[in-house]
């Protein structure tokens, strides 16, 4: 747990000197520890929101406009870096007042490199969010700054993240402290894959190619546990039910979140609704708001796949039965004893919604488990606040795939093996890291009857995102992976058009110019404009607001 977690006071009460001072507040190491915690709140109020990841989630034609949330309209898809703004300035005033602590260089040591790894997260995905960010100079200069090149936002993301490489492995983290470091603080691993990521991004979005190589470096650092000691979890459903949850091994970093602790500002996964959220309101064909239809899950994850059943619920069932269970309404494949209703989810996908459309047959995420209500007497049933578990940013499996990328890029036969080691967790069929059943293999592993199929045995890329897309489900990954995998394309790295393919009809519209000139990134939002006329909004988002 993170000491006086939720409680800001004690950043206010400076002890004076002569007169009152902010510098005197640097004096020793709880000083430092109350510093790094507001750095850990400042972090999870960035982190925790989607910015841009909802744009990319795998969707159903008949929820474009619903589920999508930048249609590139004149309003769409605007953000203010002002809390990025906030998480810098915390790191900024733990690394510019080091000087000031009267503690050991080795006692002071971690609180500055969780700065720097905080210092690093943040630019990175300014540079994934805007293109074009300011870059702020320090804790006490407050001058207008312009908008800094994404090359530039990189290498400062680049130069804090390789200092972050200094903090120890996860497992000795917490050496030296009476309390639990959770995985929201840096770590050796957390900054590697930060770096990993980074340098993928520069490989593809920047057209560096040189840079697949060192990606691919950080990743087997992970993967072999140069960095820490992480490993995938068993199946599927212990993905969901303990990755997903929060402080698991394959877990390299994440943010804290726990509805019961903090209704106000709980985290919340977009999509998720019934059975997790079992109220009136998220009933079959009521408030449900599905992405997929039951069809498309079932061509996403062929027959075989597990995470076909445990990332979404009745994928394969016709009924679902309302069994009442003492005082409480149960969702069930089976009846029970007292059935209260009966959906019969076939006369659901041809009624008429109350969207104006005929619905297509719902899909039930099932991938996040762990619901938090709160329980009113005026109010007669539960109100839902969000969710009790972490949301996971990176964790070993995205990092196989990821590796599996680098070494496409650099036409290594080896990616294979990373690409159908995910497979096989997703067949059942791996044990400690190792293929339980080679027999078995052959049913998923590249290029299998499934690829060929879908023509995924002409592009071993595009298979690579097929798997990104099914195990990193609505994690946040989908739409920075079109980016990437889509700027390959316009830079002659691959075959498939993903920018135009993989979102909506907007995209398809999209010009090579288009995307030069910033459509995949946000439109700043007005307030980043308030103070300071350095900052322009980008050639796209200017023309469209015009």
């Amino acid at each position: 747990m993170l000491p006086f977690f939720w409680q800001c006071s004690d950043f206010i009460d400076v002890e004076p000197e002569n007169s009152v001072t902010f510098t005197n507040y640097f004096n020793d190491e709880n000083d430092a520890e109350a510093l790094l915690t507001e750095l850990q709140i400042q972090a999870r109020n960035v982190f925790s929101r989607t910015w841009n990841s909802n744009i990319g989630i795998p969707t159903h034609p008949y929820f474009y406009g619903w589920a999508i949330p930048n249609m590139l309209g004149k309003y769409s898809c605007t953000y203010s870096w002002s809390l990025f703004a906030g998480l810098v300035y915390q790191s900024n005033l733990i690394l510019d007042n080091a000087h000031r602590f009267k503690v050991k260089k080795e006692v002071l040591e971690p609180y500055l490199l969780q700065a720097h790894f905080m210092k690093g997260m943040a630019y990175f995905y300014m540079a994934m969010i805007w293109g074009e960010a300011p870059i702020f100079p320090n804790s006490t200069t407050f001058k207008k700054v312009p908008k800094s090149t994404m090359s530039q936002l990189l290498d400062e993301a680049e130069k804090n993240a390789l200092e972050a490489m200094k903090l120890p492995v996860f497992q000795q983290i917490n050496s030296g402290i009476s309390y639990k470091r959770m995985k929201q603080y840096g770590c050796k691993g957390s900054a590697a894959a930060l770096l990993a990521y980074l340098y993928a991004w520069r490989a593809g979005v920047e057209n560096e190619k040189q840079y697949w190589e060192k990606a691919e470096s950080y990743c087997t650092m992970i993967i072999e546990g140069q960095v820490g000691s992480y490993s995938l979890a068993y199946d599927p459903e212990e993905v969901c039910t303990q990755v997903m949850k929060g402080d698991s091994q394959e877990s390299i970093w994440e943010i804290y979140g726990d509805a019961a602790e903090e209704e106000e500002y709980a985290w919340d996964q977009y999509g998720v609704g019934f059975p997790v959220i079992n109220t009136g309101d998220y009933y079959p064909g009521s408030f449900a708001t599905p992405c997929l239809a039951r069809e498309d899950v079932k061509k996403m994850y062929p027959v075989g796949d597990l995470r076909r059943n445990s990332y979404y619920w009745a994928v394969d069932s016709n009924f679902i039965y309302m069994n009442r269970i003492n005082d409480q309404v149960i969702p069930s494949l089976e009846p029970g004893d007292d059935v209260v209703i009966t959906y019969d989810l076939d006369k659901i996908a041809n009624g008429d919604s109350w969207l104006g459309i005929n619905s297509f047959g719902e899909s039930f995420l099932y991938k996040f488990r762990y619901p938090y209500y709160v329980f009113n007497e005026w109010i007669q049933q539960p109100l839902y606040k969000g969710l009790v578990q972490n949301k996971i940013i990176y964790r070993l499996a995205d990092i196989y795939l990821l590796r599996a990328e680098c070494r496409a890029h650099q036409n290594k036969h080896n990616a294979v093996e990373d690409l159908n080691i995910i497979r096989a967790r997703a067949y059942g069929n791996l044990k400690d890291g190792v293929v339980i059943n080679q027999a078995k293999a052959q049913e998923y592993s590249y290029p299998s009857a499934y690829d060929k199929k879908q023509g995924l045995e002409r592009n071993i890329l595009l298979a690579i995102f097929r798997e990104r897309e099914k195990e990193l489900l609505n994690e946040g990954h989908r739409y920075y992976d079109i980016v990437r995998f889509g700027m390959c394309f316009i830079n002659g790295q691959d075959s498939y058009d993903y920018i135009r393919e993989e979102i909506s009809p907007a995209y398809k519209r999209l010009t090579d110019q288009d995307i030069k000139d910033g459509a995949l990134f946000s439109q700043i939002e007005i307030d980043c404009f308030k103070n300071n006329d350095l900052i322009r909004q980008n050639k796209f988002w200017n023309r469209k607001i015009q």
